[in-house]
């Protein structure tokens, strides 16, 4: 461990992107904690740096033994489907409610540049095809964002673009609530590579960085 490093937990740590930004924090050197349903499938490879904890991110008293004590709380948890059921808000108003009674103010959440309806930089095929069918979905983040939002926390929303699973290109761009230009894609692996910069940095404190190729 070094001087800067962070205690970080990721709620939803054992999904695609939320395990990409475990293990991306466990390199950089951080104590990262996993809240993951069920801990006995988690598949990272176990270290002196990683705990793995039972949560259930729409209940506020689950979280607690994984907020308490963190310097940073990530959240990637995602539905499985095209619907949203309530997961974003529900984890939202929970996760604040348990960061607050654990005295934590940082707080990174990952959602989507579907969430800005009406983004100048959209490709006619993702405000036509892609967004629509992903209504409910980006309903939700929004709601997820406007609650944190209002809040005292220390809040980044980041928002990706179109998620891809290969191998991160270290080549990205970022801009402030607004879908890079021409942009639509993002390696999963450099949206976790980003958050875990953003949390030992803190250079989109209160903004919704928005992620593409």
């Amino acid at each position: 461990m070094n001087a800067s490093s962070k205690n970080i937990v990721v709620l939803g740590g054992g999904g695609r992107t939320g395990l990409l930004s475990v293990e991306e924090a466990r390199r950089a050197g951080h104590r990262v904690t996993a809240a993951v349903r069920t801990p006995e499938t988690f598949p990272a490879t176990r270290s002196e740096n990683l705990r793995v904890v039972r949560a259930d991110v729409r209940d506020s008293d689950s979280l607690d033994d994984a907020i308490r004590g963190q310097d940073a709380v990530v959240s990637a948890v995602g539905p499985s489907g095209r619907r949203a059921l309530g997961l974003y808000s529900d984890g939202a108003r929970a996760t604040v409610t348990a960061m607050q009674r654990a005295g934590v103010a940082r707080y990174l959440g990952i959602t989507s540049v579907g969430v800005r309806h009406d983004d100048p930089h959209f490709s006619w095929w993702y405000r036509h095809l892609v967004r629509p069918l992903g209504r409910d979905l980006y309903a939700d983040m929004s709601l997820m964002e406007d609650l944190v939002r209002a809040t005292d926390l220390d809040w980044t929303f980041v928002r990706p673009t179109y998620l891809q699973d290969r191998p991160a290109t270290g080549a990205y761009r970022v801009t402030d609530n607004s879908c890079p230009e021409h942009g639509w894609r993002i390696t999963r692996g450099d949206v976790a590579r980003f958050v875990v910069e953003e949390v030992a940095r803190s250079r989109w404190s209160r903004r919704a960085p928005s992620l593409a190729e």
